[in-house]
C-alpha cells in the first residue's frame, strides 16, 4: 500500500472539492480515521483557500503542491505554493475572549490549524511557502492513567 499522496492545484476554489475526495479515499486506504481525515482536510481547506485568495488570486497563474506521508503512527504534510512570501504562522493566536462583534477578522483559520495539526512550521525556498504540519494519529498514553 502507498503512504504516500502528492496532488497538484491550480487557483481554482473548486479544486479544494476534488482534493477532499481525493484526501479521503487516500485516508481510507492509508487506514487514517474519519474524524482524523476530516480534521486533514479542514486544514488543507482553510490554509489552500487563503493561497488562493490572498496569495496568488483566484484564476491567476500559480500552483499549489499537497503532499502527504504516513509513516507509522504520524502523518505529515506539506504543502508548497509559488505565491508571494508569508508566514501564517506569525500571525498572533485570535482573542477568543474577547466580545464577537469586536474581534478583528482574521486569523481563525490558522487558529485551527494549530489546534488541529501537532507540530507545524514555514520555510520559503527556491520562491515558494513551505508550510509542514504533522499529526499523530493514536492518542499518547499517559503515564499518570491506572
Amino acid at each position: 500500500m502507498d503512504l504516500s499522496f502528492e496532488r497538484r492545484l491550480v487557483t481554482d476554489l473548486r479544486d479544494i472539492v476534488a482534493l477532499a475526495d481525493d484526501v479521503a479515499r487516500w485516508g481510507e486506504a492509508a487506514g487514517l480515521a474519519e474524524a482524523t481525515v476530516f480534521q486533514v482536510n479542514l486544514v488543507l481547506d482553510e490554509l489552500i483557500t487563503n493561497v488562493i485568495m490572498h496569495g496568488l488570486g483566484v484564476g491567476q497563474p500559480g500552483c499549489i503542491v499537497v503532499r502527504m506521508e504516513r509513516a507509522g503512527d504520524v502523518l505529515d504534510i506539506v504543502l508548497i505554493d509559488d505565491a508571494r512570501p508569508f508566514d501564517p504562522f506569525s500571525i498572533a493566536p485570535p482573542d477568543l475572549t474577547a466580545d464577537i462583534e469586536r474581534r478583528p477578522v482574521g486569523g481563525l483559520g490558522v487558529h485551527l490549524v494549530r489546534t488541529l495539526m501537532d507540530a507545524w512550521h514555514y520555510a520559503r525556498m527556491d520562491g515558494r511557502n513551505f508550510v509542514s504540519l504533522r499529526k499523530h494519529l493514536f492518542a499518547r498514553q499517559s503515564s499518570d492513567c491506572p
